[in-house]
């Protein structure tokens, strides 16, 4: 039989290790076979270890960002603020600005407020009316009604309510302001066809 780790570069033989290791707590003889034979097993094992610690590193401070993003810091204080003996400044940084952005886009999105609101109620006006204009003409070239239409219908009007509110789905007013416009577009297009 042959070793299924035989085509696995250096990167991909860490990955799996550390998840043979961490789910099984030792590895198996293929692995083994493979390490010793590609890699001095010693230095293998050290870098493994070294890669977990970065990993668990990595994540105290995508943790430690995400929490100073949830009190409002700007990115400037959360450099200042945020330090680590394992990974370089550079890097660092580079981890730091991602993440910082990342949650700050997502804080972004989610909130709630006022102006998302009215977004959301005047997307929803607009989409429901575009939306039943889609549907009226898809019914008319399919002449036939389907609740599978339901989607492409979701979908236009989901983009309309995102251009309108600059938010995506993830925000709850905004998926409930896409779930009503189908609602009330599907009911538009049932009340005109009588």
């Amino acid at each position: 039989m042959k070793n299924i780790y035989r085509n696995y570069n250096e990167e991909d033989l860490l990955t799996a290790y550390l998840d043979v290791i961490d789910h099984t707590g030792k590895m198996n003889d293929e692995m083994e076979e493979m390490i010793r034979k590609k890699f001095y097993y010693n230095e293998f094992v050290k870098k493994a270890e070294y890669k977990r610690i970065l990993i668990k590193e990595k994540a105290r401070i995508s943790f430690e960002v995400y929490n100073k993003v949830e009190k409002g810091e700007c990115l400037d204080a959360v450099l200042k603020d945020t330090f680590s003996e394992i990974i370089e400044s550079k890097e660092l940084v580079f981890l730091i600005s991602e993440k910082f952005y990342q949650f700050s886009v997502y804080k972004k999105n989610n909130t709630i407020d006022i102006k998302t609101l009215y977004s959301c109620l005047l997307g929803t006006l607009v989409s429901s009316g575009i939306g039943v204009l889609f549907f009226v003409m898809l019914i008319s070239i399919l002449n036939e009604f389907s609740f599978l239409l339901l989607i492409p219908l979701y979908i236009i009007n989901y983009f309309i309510i995102k251009l309108i509110t600059g938010k995506t789905r993830d925000n709850l007013i905004v998926f409930l302001a896409v779930f009503i416009s189908v609602i009330i577009s599907t009911i538009l297009f049932f009340v005109l066809k009588k």
